[in-house]
């Protein structure tokens, strides 16, 4: 962008939106030539996104940015500073620096750590690292119009900080509800569930008609739809808008509703370009599981979906397919049978304890366990919500059996996942011992792992023979139960017959280590015993 010739006109023609996305790819220290060509509302509208938490102006901030100003093209922004910045500035100043201003040249007053420019106004900052900093900016100031840059100084004595902050504040509202950003409590909105009928009731949008004209083209945004581009349905459907008017309705409804997640999360979101990335997905993929759940694989009918509909609409209903697990989870995790022995969501162990902890976020997410970094992030599918929904099945599904199965509070205690539930029970119904959910001796662990490995001779073990067993016990103890909740319990006992095994197959029954053993509780051996007690002595 930098290269191109000349190079005011492009920058300066960018939208603000696209202009913002631009900083952040290429990170706000390597834009300095950027910057040089923006117009003064383009840095306007950078610092409305950059300096602020929530109410209040981040002063750290806001010098950093005048710093990249300053070096990018100080002249413009000494003028800049002194005809429409002067109360950002004058509240950046006495929030970072002190400044004792004398009447005459007697530096024997003055304490240490202050510097001056004239001999008139001492300055001290109260960050030492922010010192080359600030005495760069006023000097930039001085020597562009001393008058003012001495009249900025004198003033400072007069300004409200918080009448200053609160009317700074209500003009950069007014600057970017302009450009899609709602107020904080208007922008939660978009997070307002819609039921899918919302979407037969709703009136057609009105085509944007002022774009019509070819040298406003370049106020629709377009950095933003790069999230579009992550799902092919999506994409496919945008590319068969053709109608040049209803093409720009869809691109500015897409960068207004990034905004508006941007305004809802309070602007947490945009400190790097990544994470700017995560909105325009974000916004797309609430789309694509409308797009998918409505139309299926059908480009043609997803694109019909988008002229017919305003693009927040469909976020909102999209969104409430995710809230509906939300709601679900929440419910059932109040009232099930592990919460009445006093266990949480974590209980449930790897996948379901991490499908519950994404539910469980303000706003839901997917765990993606199919990923080396196994992150949380937003639903983009259908069958990321059919796959969750699953998981909660199962969830549901085991709570109702081990409730069954009558294990106390007391039962549970040294049991931080619910697996010994199922495999303390189940070896002593193999070792023909009474039923108990108490730990085996090390040597009923031995004598249960010889029984599931009869016939193997040497590591890996599969164990394979006693995975149908191993199902059959358990679901015996289900009967009754709907047809539905049955095949939830039966995929969830296959996911922890398959832990398990991965986890025992390369331990010799010699190795067995209570203390090492997620699955199933072994008693400590005497050794173990003492060298817990002398720890707790210790403390």
């Amino acid at each position: 962008m930098t290269e191109l010739q000349p190079i005011r006109s492009p920058v300066q023609s960018l939208p603000p939106d696209d202009f913002f996305w631009l900083i952040k790819r290429i990170g706000a220290d390597d834009a300095l030539a950027v910057l040089q060509k923006a117009s003064t509302e383009q840095w306007q509208y950078l610092l409305d996104l950059e300096i602020w938490a929530k109410d209040v102006l981040d002063a750290q901030k806001t010098m950093a940015w005048i710093d990249r100003l300053r070096r990018a093209d100080a002249a413009r922004l000494a003028a800049w500073a002194f005809k429409e910045q002067s109360a950002l500035v004058s509240l950046a100043l006495l929030r970072k620096t002190e400044i004792i201003f004398k009447e005459e040249e007697d530096e024997g007053d003055v304490p240490p750590g202050y510097f001056t420019l004239d001999g008139s106004f001492y300055i001290k900052t109260w960050d030492s690292s922010e010192v080359q900093l600030v005495e760069d900016f006023l000097r930039v100031l001085a020597g562009t119009d001393y008058s003012s840059c001495r009249a900025l100084l004198l003033q400072l004595a007069s300004v409200s900080p918080a009448e200053t902050e609160e009317e700074l504040y209500r003009m950069r509202s007014g600057r970017l509800a302009e450009q899609g950003f709602a107020p904080f409590e208007e922008a939660l909105e978009v997070y307002a569930p819609l039921d899918v009928n919302a979407l037969q009731t709703e009136a057609k949008p009105l085509l944007p008609g002022a774009l019509v004209e070819a040298e406003k083209k370049n106020l629709v945004p377009s950095a933003s739809l790069s999230g579009i581009k992550n799902f092919e349905l999506l994409n496919d459907a945008m590319g068969m808008i053709t109608d040049p008017l209803e093409a720009d309705r869809v691109r500015l409804e897409f960068a207004a509703l990034c905004n508006k997640l941007i305004a809802a999360d309070a602007f947490s979101c945009i400190d790097d370009y990544e994470n700017l990335l995560r909105v325009g997905r974000q916004a797309a993929g609430y789309l694509h599981i409308v797009t998918e759940m409505l139309c299926g694989g059908k480009p043609r009918e997803a694109a019909q979906l988008l002229r017919d509909h305003s693009l927040a609409t469909i976020f909102r209903v999209g969104f409430g397919f995710a809230l509906k697990l939300q709601w679900r989870a929440r419910r059932w995790l109040g009232q099930n049978w592990s919460a009445q022995i006093g266990k949480g969501p974590d209980f449930w162990g790897t996948p379901w304890s991490d499908a519950l902890a994404g539910l469980l976020f303000p706003r839901p997410l997917y765990f993606e366990r199919s990923r080396p970094d196994r992150e949380y992030r937003h639903f983009e599918s259908v069958e990321e919500l059919r796959e969750t929904e699953a998981l909660l099945d199962q969830a549901e599904a085991l709570d109702r059996m081990l409730a069954r199965l009558e294990a106390s509070a007391s039962a549970t205690n040294n049991c931080e996942k619910f697996y010994p539930l199922l495999f303390n029970r189940w070896a002593r119904h193999l070792l023909d011992l009474e039923p108990s959910f108490a730990p085996l001796s090390r040597a009923q662990a031995i004598e249960f792992f010889s029984i599931l490995r009869r016939g193997e001779t040497s590591v890996p073990y599969t164990m394979e023979r006693y995975r149908g067993v191993f199902l059959n016990e358990f679901l015996q103890g289900a009967a009754g139960l709907d047809a539905k909740t049955t095949l939830s319990l039966r995929a969830a006992l296959n996911e922890i017959w398959q832990v398990f095994c991965r986890e025992y197959e390369n331990i010799r029954s010699a190795d067995l280590d209570a203390r090492w053993s997620p699955y199933l509780l072994i008693e400590a051996s005497a050794r173990q015993k003492n060298r817990k007690m002398k720890s707790a002595i210790l403390g």
